[in-house]
């Protein structure tokens, strides 16, 4: 058969076309149709790194540019991380880093830099910053909710120098000058005791990370053979972290199989984590505020829906979304992948767990809770009443 070469050469360049297509639209972010909008990407791009009036490294670009992508969401907790930024963020994690230990997001209601909670013994709880402060200005530098991993960074340094920040305090609305010291701060999540005077344990957790399932469980195996016959359990200002940590200490409590926590992903998919431990019979009291977050409302929402805790305080955050962490290469993405809902179907984001006893407290005494009389300290003095009354 014969076959003109116009054909021939007409074929190859539909075929070349088709093969640019086609691989235009396997690596185009913005979805495999959706040309326009990569072009525009593309011209916008290469105008600001051909015409722009300095030399910029090319993967200044393509880091600012990814960052971009996550922000796009409008999700404050979806995050492109990269740079000395993603080995800070490791350290974070690790639990151990050095800084003034302050957990604080991305508000984006009006973008600013909120405190969750200060960290249990860290320089910021004794400079007196507590849940709903707003970070305005580091070292001179005013920073906005957007600006939050530059904030973070320039808070960090070497232990026993100081920093100085300008905070919106959330109690009196007014704007304080503070200086505060980095430290060295090793995050132990987990405190027990027996209460004196009482048989009743107190467990207080500062955050959920790998370890704070098992060291929960230790503590409580401890005040079991001290003779408690009731538990304080002590998240105020918990901002959160690991959801399997709070999945297995919630599994302490809630009977074997029955839901801890379910999940729906954009699809809505659901996935539900259910108990897997042993059920401990003893009347429980659970502390929470406005700083109680993420992980620490899904253990205070399993217990509370199963009807095994009395939960006392404030309204909790309000943080009911699961972040998976993924790792490129040296950097990092934290992407919002789910949300979470309570055993009885609540979906507590941007809305709270509201306490079964509602006890107010002055915010300044949450910066020093460990320093607290049981007398000053109305929360903790409600939920042994509780206990005293519930053998």
């Amino acid at each position: 058969m014969y076959i003109k070469k116009s054909v021939l050469a007409a074929f190859s360049i539909v075929l070349i076309i088709v093969t640019a297509v086609l691989t235009i639209g396997a690596v185009n972010p913005f979805g495999f149709m959706n040309y326009s909008d990569f072009f525009k990407f593309s011209m916008v791009s290469n105008t600001i790194k051909n015409m722009y009036y300095k030399e910029v490294p090319m993967s200044e670009y393509a880091n600012s540019a990814i960052e971009g992508f996550a922000q796009g969401t409008g999700d404050p907790y979806t995050n492109y991380i990269y740079g000395s930024d993603a080995k800070e963020y490791m350290e974070d994690i690790s639990g151990s880093f050095e800084g003034i230990g302050v957990y604080i997001e991305n508000n984006t209601d009006d973008n600013t830099i909120t405190v969750v909670s200060a960290i249990s013994g860290s320089p910021a709880e004794e400079a007196g910053l507590v849940s709903g402060d707003k970070i305005l200005v580091v070292s001179g530098t005013p920073y906005t909710g957007e600006q939050i991993n530059e904030a973070v960074s320039n808070m960090k340094g070497q232990s026993g120098t100081t920093v100085d920040i300008q905070v919106l305090k959330a109690d009196s609305g007014q704007v304080v000058d503070m200086t505060v010291e980095r430290r060295q701060v090793d995050v132990k999540t987990v405190e027990s005791k027996v209460i004196d005077n009482t048989r009743a344990g107190y467990i207080s957790i500062s955050q959920f990370t790998e370890t704070t399932a098992a060291d929960f469980e230790s503590g409580l195996d401890e005040l079991i053979q001290k003779g408690i016959n009731s538990l304080v359990i002590d998240l105020r200002n918990n901002p959160g972290g690991y959801m399997d940590a709070a999945i297995d200490i919630a599994s302490n409590f809630v009977k074997s199989g029955e839901t801890v926590v379910y999940t729906l992903d954009r699809s809505g998919k659901r996935e539900d984590y259910n108990s897997s431990g042993k059920q401990r019979y003893m009347p429980v009291a659970v502390l929470i505020n406005q700083g109680s977050a993420s992980a620490s409302e899904i253990l205070t929402g399993a217990l509370k829906d199963h009807g095994l805790a009395h939960i006392v305080g404030e309204k909790s955050y309000g943080k009911g979304i699961v972040q998976t962490v993924f790792g490129i290469g040296e950097n990092i993405v934290s992407v919002t992948t789910a949300s979470y809902y309570t055993p009885s179907g609540v979906c507590i984001h941007e809305v709270g767990i509201e306490p079964d006893e509602v006890v107010p407290m002055e915010l300044m005494k949450y910066t020093r809770l460990d320093s607290l009389t049981i007398e000053e300290d109305e929360q903790l003095s409600a939920a042994l009443a509780y206990l005293q009354n519930n053998k």
